[in-house]
């Protein structure tokens, strides 16, 4: 009694005897059979989908088209069918060749039943990983492409929501520099002016996006200690007495105090508390020099000098840009690191700056 059907077996051969041994054997054996005489023949019911064979049993010589380029074609088209070679006992060197083409294996006639019936059941066997690897290989590749798309979409949202929390950074920012300005009406739009001009300088020094990002906030509230300020002391007209002079000063200590409170301020301390340091070790609070002071300080520090010194203050009137650089210049070694006076004066970075308004609201 045969086995239940085990798959299909399409046997090519121009020899009927041989399909009809051949064909017996296997049906025995539980496999349906189909059969074609030629290689046209066998392409064409191995493209029909309805009758697409599991495994092709092949003789290698055959008029029309050899078994060698039906293999090919084979292979190139229906990777996942096995192909085994039927061969003579004086085509066996070139029933290796075949196997080296892509054949699963090869049988030499006139055909042993045992053997034949083995080396199909390995040949579906065979098939049946390579379904398996192809399956596994196409849902690598549909979870890959799920993957990819997820990640995007993903990293999207997060740059998307990066972007936004550093928008919503620095408007915060701008809203504490507002209100540092609100107490000094001379000092309006002077801290953004103080950002822009020290991104400006640092671009030129070729510092990196993301610490320039960090010297902007420094810029911007690198007054931020004039809150502890007394009003008075910022509105003088006359100039400040040595002790209003040291009160004034503590502004720098005020600052870095009440940023320090906020972890993603600390980056920004050194600004707040050295950008009246001066390069020769002479200014407040510290007294440290130009190697100790932090290089974002000492930018913050010339855009910062530039910027009072073309605006009208309380005790002095704007001084005409001309004036205000000939000031840097003097101030260099002094007061400014010359390295950082060559790269604003030679790249005429003060023209960056929109002209200042200096309406004061009574």
């Amino acid at each position: 009694m045969a086995d239940q059907n085990i798959g299909r077996v399409l046997i090519v051969d121009d020899d009927r005897t041989i399909i009809k041994v051949v064909g017996i054997s296997l049906e025995k054996a539980g496999f349906e059979i189909e059969s074609a005489e030629s290689g046209p023949k066998a392409l064409e019911l191995v493209r029909d989908k309805k009758s697409t064979p599991d495994c092709v049993l092949l003789d290698y010589r055959m008029p029309e088209m050899s078994g060698i380029d039906v293999l090919e074609i084979l292979k190139k088209e229906y990777p996942l069918i096995p192909v085994i070679m039927l061969t003579a006992l004086t085509d066996l060197e070139i029933a290796v060749e075949t196997m080296k083409a892509g054949a699963f294996d090869y049988v030499v006639k006139p055909v042993r039943k045992v053997h034949l019936t083995e080396t199909v059941k390995k040949a579906l066997r065979y098939r049946d990983v390579l379904i398996e690897n192809d399956w596994l290989a196409n849902e690598n590749e549909e979870y890959q492409k799920s993957l990819e798309i997820k990640v995007a979409n993903r990293t999207h949202e997060l740059i998307q929501a990066y972007k936004k929390l550093k928008q919503t950074n620095m408007e915060t920012v701008k809203l504490l520099a507002e209100t540092i300005e609100a107490k000094d009406p001379y000092t309006r739009g002077h801290c953004n002016r103080v950002r822009k001009l020290s991104s400006k300088i640092a671009l030129n020094i070729g510092i990196s996006k993301d610490k320039i990002e960090t010297l902007e906030y420094g810029a911007l509230l690198h007054d931020i200690g004039k809150i502890g300020v007394s009003e008075l002391l910022l509105n003088k007209h006359e100039r400040l007495t040595e002790t209003e002079k040291r009160s004034f000063q503590m502004h720098t200590v005020i600052g870095e105090h009440i940023l320090s409170t906020v972890a993603f301020f600390q980056p920004c301390l050194k600004i707040v508390r050295n950008h009246h340091e001066w390069y020769d070790g002479t200014g407040y609070p510290d007294e440290i020099n130009g190697k100790q002071i932090d290089l974002s300080a000492k930018i913050v520090t010339i855009a910062d000098a530039f910027d009072a010194m073309t605006s009208t203050r309380p005790y002095r009137e704007a001084m005409p840009v001309e004036t205000a650089l000939l000031e840097i210049m003097k101030g260099e070694g002094r007061q400014f690191d010359p390295s950082i006076v060559n790269i604003f004066i030679d790249n005429e970075l003060y023209k960056t700056l929109p002209p200042v308004i200096n309406t004061i609201v009574k």
